[in-house]
């Protein structure tokens, strides 16, 4: 095993608070900046109000970013449409969500086994707060599962769906040749969130 792919294995194990607050900031950032982005495309004279108080534990910090990502999804949908932000929306956080992707991969090693997906998305949610298994049922096909999610108790279902799209960008870029979509929302009143993962294998030479 290498470096990096051993620095994989420890932290699928064991994240450092340090580092979960790191994470947790960029990803704040990115996806706050894309949403918010969309919203002056559309409505140049609305301005969001970012002064927001310094979290005092990771929890708030969570707390915080989803209830900043609940207000901008609900702006956007009153500004542009509901079936147009989700459209947008979902486009403008799939692209933040893969680059993060591509990043963690890089910085991880994480390699074409299906087993480095599993890790690298384990540690990426445990970030969150989200509860995450992931079950292959065969060599190409997926269920990921999410029974607890620190994020859902201020997010709406609109919400969800839109910033969903930044998990499907998180695994196409974690591995490219993965897709996930999601089919089921805690926030639409089911007992969890599920999402289909279909693994494409690599022909030879190619």
């Amino acid at each position: 095993m290498n470096k990096m792919g051993l620095k994989l294995l420890i932290l699928s194990y064991w994240t450092p608070k340090s580092l979960v607050r790191k994470e947790l900031t960029d990803v704040s950032n990115q996806t706050t900046m894309a949403l918010k982005s969309l919203i002056d495309k559309h409505e140049s004279r609305y301005t969001v109000n970012t002064e927001t108080m310094i979290p005092k534990s990771i929890e708030q910090q969570r707390s915080i970013m989803a209830q900043t990502h609940a207000v901008l999804v609900q702006r956007l949908e009153a500004t542009i449409g509901h079936e147009e932000a989700v459209v947008l929306g979902r486009k403008a956080l799939f692209a933040v969500g893969e680059e993060l992707g591509i990043r963690t991969r890089i910085r991880l090693g994480v390699g074409d086994n299906p087993k480095d997906l599993a890790k690298a998305a384990k540690i990426l949610y445990r970030i969150l707060g989200i509860d995450f298994h992931l079950e292959w049922l065969n060599n190409s096909k997926a269920i990921a599962t999410v029974n607890r999610c620190a994020l859902a108790q201020n997010y709406s279902n609109l919400t969800c769906e839109v910033l969903s799209a930044a998990d499907e960008g998180v695994i196409k870029g974690l591995m490219p040749n993965v897709t996930m979509k999601f089919k089921e929302f805690m926030t639409s009143g089911c007992p969890k969130c599920t999402a289909e993962i279909h693994f494409e294998r690599k022909e030879r030479g190619k």
